[in-house]
């Protein structure tokens, strides 16, 4: 008979990876700018990050939250025409939209709908394309010039 361990006190803790941060000199360039042209706001954040910096993280999220809430304007502008297309579409297209989706955080679920409500709409117009016999809906000619349409 084994005899049982004891487990261990405290939670195994991994080191994280240390951070790897990009180097982009175009990006940089605009920065450099920005930090010329706002002066003041530079003595700001460095003060931020230096005395209080919980505040300086609550400071980038609400720059974080501002950017999402301007982005969910306009999803909820196109939401109505992605759930349109959405419905109009064989099981094959709703299957690939859904598998997009499939494990999107909840949180930006509205949004994942939308941009894969776009990609199935390319995928399908680039289809048309390249592939001249098949289209996926009816078109028809443009009338006419001076022509008149039934109302």
């Amino acid at each position: 008979m084994a005899i049982d361990q004891k487990p261990d006190k405290g939670p195994k803790a991994e080191t994280p990876k240390p951070l790897v941060f990009r180097d982009n000199p175009e990006v940089k360039k605009r920065i450099d700018a920005y930090k010329k042209a706002n002066a003041d706001d530079v003595v700001y954040y460095t003060r931020l990050v230096k005395e209080h910096p919980e505040r300086a993280i609550e400071t980038f999220l609400y720059h974080r939250v501002q950017r999402h809430e301007n982005d969910m304007k306009l999803i909820e502008k196109q939401l109505p025409h992605a759930k349109a297309f959405y419905q109009s579409q064989t099981p094959e297209a709703r299957t690939r939209i859904d598998r997009d989706i499939a494990d999107t955080n909840p949180f930006y679920k509205e949004k994942a709908f939308v941009q894969a409500v776009f990609r199935e709409k390319d995928r399908q117009t680039r289809r048309e394309f390249t592939q001249p016999g098949v289209a996926t809906a009816p078109q028809q000619p443009p009338p006419a010039a001076g022509a008149k349409i039934a109302a």
